[in-house]
This record gives structure tokens, sequence and C-alpha cells, in this order.
């Protein structure tokens, strides 16, 4: 999903946090749900080798690799498992209710770039998950592929 599509889909919560918590929750949940995303421009830094720095060129390269295999192979490491056990230990040692906004909203876009894969995946059979988990990310890189180069 877009950010502006993150955005959109953050205010229906929001409103219902701003009246349960308080205003600063419920934006922080809405900055939290979009701000995600700078994993996308951290990649397309990664692969450009650092040569694209503008946000517009940033983006409208992600948008020509997106058919290639950068974005699936890779790994975005704001949308995984362990960064949502760090941000929740953070708030679980520290009560700052802040940071459980940043972890609803996390989570809260975690599930719509899920729903829309779903959607895709059925309408067009290609589509593939964001890898979820740093740990299986890399064993599946590195150990389960040279287990099975030694046993050809």
């Amino acid at each position: 999903m877009l950010p502006w599509e993150h955005f959109i889909l953050g205010l229906f919560p929001m409103i219902q946090l701003w009246n349960v918590y308080d205003p600063i929750f419920a934006m922080v949940f809405v900055a939290a749900n979009v701000l995600i995303d700078v994993d996308h421009y951290l990649l397309v830094l990664y692969i450009s080798k650092f040569k694209i720095w503008d946000l517009k060129r940033s983006y409208n390269f992600f948008l020509l690799k997106q058919d290639e295999l950068y974005h699936i192979d890779a790994i975005f490491i704001f949308h995984t498992i362990e960064f949502l056990i760090i941000i929740f230990l953070i708030y679980w040692f520290t009560k700052y209710i802040y940071v459980l906004a940043v972890l609803f909203g996390l989570i809260y876009h975690i599930l719509w770039d899920y729903l829309e894969v779903i959607y895709f995946k059925i309408k067009h059979k290609k589509y593939k998950f964001k890898q979820i988990s740093i740990v299986w990310f890399l064993l599946k890189k590195y150990y389960f592929k040279k287990r099975q180069s030694t046993t050809k």
C-alpha cells in the first residue's frame, strides 16, 4: 500500500483513539502507521548503493523494481516480528503510553499490508508475502540454501 492509503486508513481508528486515550496518542498511532514504510526508502538506498537520496526518485525507483525480486527477497526491518517484539519490550519495561501507540500503529499497518497481499494473491496468483522474520529470512537465505547445495 502507498503511504497516503495507510494515512487514510489510519484516520478511522485515530478518531476512536482520540476519544479513548488522547489526541497525542492518536497522532502517534497515525504517524507510526505511515512512517513504518521508511524501511522501503532504506532498501532503495541500499539497492542504489546510496546514490538515490531524493524521495521522489527513490519512490519511482521502487515502483520500477516491483516486478523484480528486490523487494520480495529483501527484508523490511520495521515490518518484522522481531521489531514488534522490541517495541513491545520497550513498552513493557517503560509503560510509556505513546510506545503503545507506536506498537498499535505498526500492527495496524502490517495487518493492512497482509490483507492487500492476500487480495492480490487471490486476484493475480503471483504476489508474494513480505518476509515477517529476520531470523527466518537469514535461515532461508544462508542455512537452508547451503544444506540444499550440499545434498545435491
